[in-house]
């Protein structure tokens, strides 16, 4: 009796692993598909906000020296920070040298702006910009050289 019933256990084992693992393996294949669809999407928009970050400063120095164009909005910095500690921890050192040389440029554009409002001789020639701008280029430049081989590894 127990050789007929084997057969017909063993294939109720195999249709009930059938019917249940199955879909929980496909399931999971599906959400980490989906993971790192989204990692891949936040990583893009994560380089999209490094290099509109820059263009940022750019606008806020003419706005603040030159004293023409318009308010830039919200610094792209809150972006790079919020993605990189969400979804790419390994950054954030990278992200602090960005944020650091921002800031020296930022305060440089913000004393330039004080001098214009100021009518003090000189601001024109922007004594100082080399210096701030290299910083922050070179903190850019070396944050974007690391994206581009985190993506070589990770997304090709």
């Amino acid at each position: 009796m127990v050789t007929t019933l084997l057969p017909v256990i063993v294939g109720g084992v195999i249709g009930l692993a059938g019917g249940w693992l199955g879909p929980w393996f496909l399931e999971r294949r599906k959400e980490k598909a989906g993971k790192k669809r989204l990692r891949a999407q936040k990583f893009e928009e994560l380089v999209g906000a490094v290099v509109e970050h820059y263009h940022w400063t750019t606008t806020k120095q003419f706005l603040v020296i030159a004293g023409q164009g318009s308010e830039p909005n919200l610094s792209p910095m809150i972006k790079i920070e919020a993605i990189t500690s969400t979804y790419f921890p390994d950054f954030t050192i990278l992200v602090r040298k960005l944020d650091s040389a921002s800031n020296e440029y930022e305060r440089w554009i913000f004393d330039m702006g004080q001098k214009r409002v100021r009518n003090e001789p000189g601001y024109e020639k922007l004594n100082g910009l080399d210096e701030v701008l290299t910083k922050y280029t070179d903190a850019r430049a070396e944050f974007l050289m690391q994206l581009k081989l985190f993506a070589q590894r990770e997304f090709q």
